[in-house]
């Protein structure tokens, strides 16, 4: 029987694969906990959060990371921003990105200073895209004794992982079969959505020119989750709200009326 990756999406795998995506530890006393049953703890709540966010919410821009020109040439900046990628992954952008669109790919890094020079320059005037995926790093690297006798019987493991972002530079618009769906509570029962085949939220086109002058086409294939953070309401007090007053009773039938004459 084939393995079941955490997000159940073609391509995302680690190194606890398991037979199903909805198994995890159950402790007992006197057990001996592993790494592996730890890690399989981590990976169940995880593949519920994607699940969670890829069928409930959609995938694509919840907040900012919108792309401007930056004032040198070859250069865009990435605003900080908030997105969920195709496989239900949180991508949070905490800080301007600088980018050059030279450069195939590049890694987060703090906000200011002056962008790498990169080269050969991309085709003039060819629209190419802006897009981020998800990533995750190991950080933190730590000495671990092997357990042997001699001095040097020690290595190194990390022992954290990052959730982190890469933003690149496409010469394609990825995911971009389906088409914009705003019908809200009609229609037939929908199916689950199928899994998309690249890890790409894609942010903005641009052309650039010979001299390195890059124009920005902010919405042309950005996908932009509907979110309902910015809504909300001021609720009233009970008391003052009018309270209706209650009808007057009907007159039972048969009664009599007095005429005046």
């Amino acid at each position: 029987m084939p393995t079941t990756t955490p997000c159940n999406c073609a391509g995302q795998t680690t190194a606890t694969a398991r037979m199903t995506p909805n198994e995890r530890p159950r402790y007992y006393a006197r057990q001996l906990v592993t790494p592996e049953d730890m890690t399989l703890e981590q990976d169940y709540f995880r593949a519920k959060m994607r699940r969670h966010n890829r069928f409930l919410h959609g995938w694509g821009v919840v907040c900012g990371a919108s792309v401007v020109a930056a004032n040198q040439a070859w250069k865009v900046i990435v605003k900080s921003g908030y997105v969920l990628g195709p496989f239900g992954d949180e991508i949070y952008i905490d800080s301007d990105q600088c980018v050059d669109v030279r450069t195939p790919c590049t890694p987060p890094a703090s906000s200011g200073g002056d962008c790498e020079e990169a080269q050969p320059a991309p085709p003039a005037n060819a629209t190419q895209y802006i897009a981020v995926q998800y990533v995750e790093r190991q950080t933190r690297l730590l000495r671990v004794p092997l357990g042997g006798c001699g001095c040097n019987d020690n290595a190194c493991e990390y022992s954290r992982y990052c959730d982190s972002y890469q933003i690149c530079v496409l010469d394609h618009c990825a995911n971009a079969s389906d088409a914009p769906n705003l019908n809200l509570g009609q229609g037939a029962a929908p199916d689950c959505l199928p899994c998309p085949s690249e890890p790409w939220v894609m942010l903005a086109a641009f052309t650039v020119d010979a001299n390195g002058v890059v124009t920005v086409m902010q919405c042309d294939c950005r996908r932009q989750v509907l979110a309902f953070g910015s809504f909300w309401w001021a609720c009233g007090s009970r008391d003052s709200q009018p309270v209706d007053k209650a009808p007057a009773p009907a007159e039972p039938i048969g009664t009599p009326v007095s005429a005046k004459g």
